[in-house]
């Protein structure tokens, strides 16, 4: 599906890189005609009087939108394009809509994954630590996807706080590097108490290794998906960007008749 998005843009990046052909060839019978009537240097046809709009749109109010149509495209891909009587308003509109769908897919991928990981983690790594274990930030879980287990919080059950010393437990390793980042024990043990994790978080795969796979693949999902909609947001940018860029440059251009009795492309300097 994003290869299919990928084509289609580029394929209206082409289209309107291309426009200027199309006014010398596909409507090359409209504007010549008028040339031949018209005086050396002087604007033949503008692209925004073709009537082909007029027909396609049937609205009365159209033409006065016209000059509007980059900041119509903008806010809604083809929609300039539709204005202009230009059939490239259903490439714009094809891809935008492709590019909701598969963003609103893309979200329920990551909420239902989110979801899944979740109760894996719940029923399996933190249960035996706590009865209703509450929901943590994503950070926490991607711990939880590193370390095998969180290790205890202090290995005292009473008193002050006794950091772990396994390193291979993530309690164990942020202790050792609270010890490696500060000058005395007392400040390594205020940063370890901020960032250890807490009791009522503590987990541990141990006993459950096929649940730690599947909860690995869960994430990863969830990360792809994630992604896959962080790249629809930017497809859908892109399009309003090139309807807008689109519109503005065929409301812009003009055909001219030369001193020597040729026809050429140039640009419209008012609005």
């Amino acid at each position: 599906m994003r290869r299919l998005l990928v084509a289609v843009l580029l394929s209206a990046m082409m289209t309107s890189a291309l426009g200027a052909q199309g006014f010398e060839g596909a409507r090359a019978g409209v504007t010549r005609s008028r040339a031949i009537e018209a005086s050396p240097g002087t604007i033949v046809a503008n692209t925004f009087s073709d009537t082909r709009a007029d027909t396609l749109v049937g609205l009365p109010f159209a033409p006065r939108l016209r000059p509007y149509a980059p900041l119509i495209s903008a806010a809604v891909p083809g929609g300039g394009q539709l204005l202009l009587g230009n059939g490239r308003f259903v490439v714009y509109a094809a891809v935008e809509a492709i590019s909701w769908w598969k963003y609103r897919k893309d979200r329920s991928e990551v909420a239902q994954q989110t979801e899944a990981f979740k109760q894996i983690a719940n029923g399996f790594a933190r249960a035996p630590f706590s009865k209703n274990p509450k929901d943590g930030d994503w950070a926490y879980y991607e711990q939880m996807f590193d370390r095998l287990e969180s290790g205890p919080y202090s290995e005292s059950e009473t008193g002050p706080v006794k950091p772990p010393t396994d390193t291979s437990t993530y309690n164990g390793y942020k202790w050792q590097l609270a010890l490696q980042t500060h000058a005395t024990i007392a400040a390594a043990l205020e940063a370890y108490e901020a960032s250890a994790i807490k009791p009522e978080f503590q987990w541990s795969w141990r006993s459950a290794q096929i649940q730690y796979d599947i909860f690995q693949q869960r994430v990863g999902k969830r990360n792809d998906a994630a992604r896959s909609a962080s790249f629809d947001l930017i497809v859908i940018g892109t399009n309003h960007v090139l309807s807008m860029i689109d519109a503005f440059a065929t409301i812009r251009l003009a055909v001219q008749n030369e001193a020597d009795g040729r026809t050429s492309i140039g640009a419209k300097i008012g609005w």
